[in-house]
C-alpha cells in the first residue's frame, strides 16, 4: 500500500485550488507529486502533477491546482527524484513465442563459441532422455553463411531431434536426427529457392543442418507440436516480468500459440477474466488469398475485441533476414561470387493487390521489410494502394527497415507511413561485422536512419521484435532507449558508437514508444500521452532519464507500472 507523506499531506491540504473553469475538481484516487513528470504530449511535454481517478487521468500541470482533487481516500505517490512517463508501448515483438521461449537457457548470450558449446551442454543436462528439444537464441555470427551443421549438434547431444532457432528467428538449426525424422533428404525440395531453402552440400546436395525462412518448418510442426495450455502458461509466468519492465502495450506482430486462432482465444479467456496486465494489438498473417485474410481479420475484430485486445493490422512478409541472405537489397551481396541481391517473398505486383485489398476495407498493414529494396517495393505498392483505393488515412507500418535508401527518407512522411525499428540492433555488435561481411560494412554503418527520418516527419517507432534480434535479444523497454540514445549496447559506454549523427535524445525515444506507438496502433486519442482525459497507464521510474549517464538508461528500475488506473507492478521500495 501506499504510504501518505505527512509534509505533503499538509503542503497539499493549504493549496488553493486553481483549476479551470471548464474542469471541475473531483477526488483523485492517485496523484503524483514531487518530481518531474514527461508527458511525450509535444504542446506541454512537462508537468509537476498529476491526478487519476478511475482508468483516467484527471489532471496534468502544476501541484498548485491539486487541491481540489485530494481527499482523506487519494493516494500520494511521491516521485522524488525518479520520472513519471507514460506506459511503455512497444510496435512490434512476439509474446507468446517469447514468452514460450524465455525459460532455460538463454542462447542469445552464448556470443563466442566456448560460451555456445557451454550452454548446448546446460540445455543437454536440463534436459535428460530422448524428448525431443526446442530451444532459440543461437548467434549468427558464430558460423560461417552455410550456418550450423547437424554434426555439431549429434557431437553434444547424440542421436537426438534437436531443433533450435536462431536469434533473429530466420533460420533453424537441426540436428541429423531431426533431419532424417522429418524426411528432409537431399531429394526433398527446397520450399522456395532463394527464400525458404536447407543449406545443402553444393556436390550431393544434403542438407547440411541450417534451413532458411520457412525451410523445415513442417519438420519442426511434426517433432514439436506444442500445445496451446503450455503457451498460456508460459505467457501467464512472463507477464508480470512484463509489467516489472515497464511495458503497458504491445504489438504483436505474430500471435501463435501454438496457432494463430489458440493465441487470440487465449489472450481473449484472459482479457474477459481481468487477467492481462497490458494491452495486446495483435496481427493476423497474411497466409492466403488477401480477400480469404481480410474476411479472417474482421471475424477476429468482431470476435475477439476487448478490454485489453484489439486485432489490429494485417502481418505482412516482404523479404527476409542479412543473415540468410534472403533480405531483398537494393545492391549485390559483397560476399557472394555472383551478382545476388536477395529475393522478396512475392512480386510487387502481388503485394500491391494484397495491400490494395486491405486498404479498400481500411484495414492496416504491418510488413516486415529490412532490405532497401523491400523497403522501397513496400513504399511503392503502398502509394499505389493508396492511389487506387484512395484511403489516406488507413494505417501502414514498415518494420524494421534495417536498409533505407536516402531517396526513400522523405516517403514515409509523405505517404503516411509509420517506420518501425528494433533500435537495440543499432550498435556496433559482433552482428554487425557479421552482417556487414554479407551486406558491405558502407551499407551496415548507414543502417537505421531514425534521426533523419524522423526529421522528415515520420512517425517514427521502437519495439523489441523479442526474442528475435540480430543480437541482443530484449523485451525491456529501457534497454531500447539506451541504445536510441547512446547508439551502442545498454552498459557498454566504451564501444565505439555506430552512425552516432542518427541518434536521439532522450525525450525522441521515449516520444517514439510511448505516442508514436499509439499513433501506430490507432490509439492516440486515448494513450500515449499523460493528458486529462486519457487512460492512466504510467510508469514511475527511479531515477531522472534526463540526468543521469546515457549509459546507466538501460539500468534504470522500474518503481510502480499503472495501466487504466490499476497498480498491476510496485517496487517493495515504493
Amino acid at each position: 500500500m501506499f504510504i501518505f507523506k505527512r509534509v505533503w499531506v499538509v503542503a497539499l491540504a493549504f493549496m488553493v485550488s486553481a483549476c479551470s473553469e471548464s474542469q471541475v475538481p473531483v477526488p483523485a484516487d492517485y496523484v503524483f507529486v514531487n518530481g518531474k513528470i514527461f508527458t511525450s504530449n509535444s504542446a506541454e511535454p512537462y508537468a509537476e502533477a498529476l491526478a487519476v481517478g478511475g482508468a483516467e487521468i484527471l489532471y496534468v500541470g502544476s501541484e498548485d491546482r491539486l487541491s481540489g482533487f485530494i481527499d482523506n481516500t487519494t493516494q500520494i505517490i511521491d516521485i522524488a527524484g525518479g520520472l513519471a512517463i507514460p506506459g511503455f508501448m512497444d510496435s512490434h515483438t512476439h509474446i507468446f513465442m517469447g514468452s514460450y521461449t524465455d525459460v532455460g537457457v538463454n542462447l542469445s548470450l552464448a556470443d563466442t563459441p566456448k560460451k555456445l558449446e557451454s550452454a548446448l551442454e546446460a540445455i543437454r543436462d536440463d534436459n535428460p532422455g530422448s524428448a525431443p528439444i526446442y530451444a532459440r537464441g543461437w548467434q549468427n555470427h558464430l558460423f560461417t553463411a552455410q550456418g550450423p551443421l547437424a554434426e555439431q549438434l549429434d557431437e553434444v547431444f547424440g542421436d537426438r531431434v534437436v531443433i533450435l532457432q536462431s536469434v533473429d528467428g530466420h533460420s533453424t538449426w537441426f540436428s541429423s536426427k531431426a533431419l532424417r525424422d522429418g524426411g528432409v533428404t537431399s531429394a526433398t525440395p527446397d520450399p522456395e529457392p532463394g527464400v525458404s531453402f536447407f543449406e545443402r552440400d553444393p556436390f550431393t546436395n544434403e542438407p547440411l543442418g541450417t534451413g532458411r525462412e520457412a525451410a523445415g518448418s513442417d519438420t519442426l510442426a511434426t517433432l514439436i507440436p506444442g500445445d496451446s495450455s503450455a503457451y498460456r502458461d508460459r505467457l501467464i509466468q512472463w507477464l508480470p516480468r512484463a509489467s516489472a519492465a515497464g511495458l503497458t502495450s504491445v504489438y504483436d506482430a505474430w500471435s501463435a500459440a501454438p496457432t494463430e486462432l489458440d493465441s487470440y482465444e487465449i489472450l481473449s479467456a484472459l482479457d474477459s477474466a481481468d487477467a492481462l496486465p497490458l494491452r495486446v494489438f495483435g496481427s493476423v498473417r497474411q497466409l492466403a488469398s488477401a480477400e480469404e485474410i481480410a474476411d479472417r481479420f474482421e471475424l477476429f475484430q468482431t470476435r475477439y475485441s476487448g478490454k485489453f485486445v484489439r486485432p489490429e493490422a494485417v502481418k505482412i512478409g516482404v523479404d527476409g533476414v542479412p543473415e540468410g541472405h534472403t533480405a531483398f537489397l537494393l545492391t549485390p551481396y559483397v560476399d557472394k561470387t555472383e551478382e545476388d541481391f536477395g529475393h522478396p517473398m512475392m512480386s510487387e505486383e502481388d503485394l500491391t493487390q494484397q495491400i490494395t485489398t486491405y486498404f479498400s476495407r481500411d484495414i492496416p498493414v504491418h510488413l516486415h521489410a529490412i532490405g532497401g529494396a523491400a523497403v522501397r517495393m513496400s513504399l511503392d505498392a503502398i502509394e499505389e494502394a493508396r492511389r487506387v483505393t484512395g484511403n489516406q488515412t488507413v494505417r501502414a507500418t514498415i518494420a524494421h527497415m534495417d536498409f533505407v535508401s536516402t531517396d526513400d527518407i522523405e516517403r514515409f512522411s509523405i505517404l503516411n507511413v509509420t517506420p518501425q525499428t528494433s533500435i537495440q540492433w543499432a550498435a556496433r555488435d559482433p552482428s554487425y561485422f557479421n552482417i556487414g561481411s554479407f551486406v558491405g560494412m558502407d551499407k551496415v554503418e548507414a543502417a537505421y536512419p531514425v534521426r533523419s527520418l524522423i526529421e522528415a516527419g515520420a512517425n517514427q517507432t521502437f519495439g523489441a521484435d523479442w526474442p528475435a534480434s540480430a543480437y541482443l535479444s530484449t523485451f525491456k523497454p529501457l534497454q531500447l532507449i539506451e541504445a536510441a540514445v547512446t547508439r551502442r549496447l545498454p552498459g557498454e559506454s566504451s564501444m565505439p558508437q555506430r552512425n552516432p549523427e542518427e541518434s536521439l535524445s532522450i525525450a525522441e525515444a521515449i516520444v517514439a514508444m510511448t505516442r508514436n506507438t499509439a499513433i501506430q496502433v490507432g490509439e492516440s486519442d486515448r494513450l500515449g500521452t499523460l493528458e486529462a482525459g486519457k487512460q492512466a497507464d504510467i510508469v514511475l521510474l527511479d531515477q531522472d532519464l534526463f540526468s543521469v549517464e546515457s549509459h546507466t538508461i538501460g539500468s534504470t528500475s522500474v518503481r510502480m507500472t499503472m495501466v487504466a488506473g490499476e497498480i498491476v507492478y510496485q517496487s517493495e521500495d515504493l
